[in-house]
């Protein structure tokens, strides 16, 4: 009983009250929704998934023509919360985007963003020229690698 009043009685309560008190509800709808966030599988194995989430895509009016993405590794058939992180922030052409995408359908996860975001803020805090330096512009998984040697 207490827990229908609150999946019915909250939805009203709050419009009433706002009413009693004089005020208005109403909510920005592109305030409250999260930016489209999109999964484009890089490698597919019997054993191992590496995916590209894609959290930022370019935006003209920010000045920023690149595609932001965070790179994880995951073991298939491992709990969700066991994977590797192989890039919490690559900048990407749209071009090097497309190179890395393969057609093939795989299970992905969405992570916390945290690592994402604080990485995302560095690089637009740096001189243009320095963010030019680290645009990927061949394929994820190379940039990937040339990085790491």
């Amino acid at each position: 009983m207490a827990s229908t009043w609150l999946r019915i009685g909250l939805g009203a309560v709050l419009p009433a009250t706002a009413v009693l008190f004089g005020g208005t509800v109403s909510a920005d709808a592109a305030a409250a929704k999260r930016p489209a966030v999109s999964t484009v599988i890089l490698s597919l194995s019997p054993r191992t998934v590496r995916w590209a989430t894609i959290y930022k895509v370019p935006d003209p009016a920010d000045h920023d023509p690149y595609y932001h993405v965070e790179v994880i590794e995951k073991e298939r058939h491992t709990p969700p919360w066991q994977f590797q992180r192989l890039a919490t922030h690559l900048v990407v052409t749209a071009e090097a985007l497309d190179r890395s995408r393969l057609k093939q359908k795989a299970k992905t996860y969405f992570y916390k963003d945290i690592e994402f975001r604080i990485s995302y803020r560095a690089w637009r805090e740096q001189p243009p020229a320095q963010r030019e330096a680290v645009v990927c512009r061949t394929a994820i998984l190379e940039c990937i690698k040339s990085d790491s040697e």
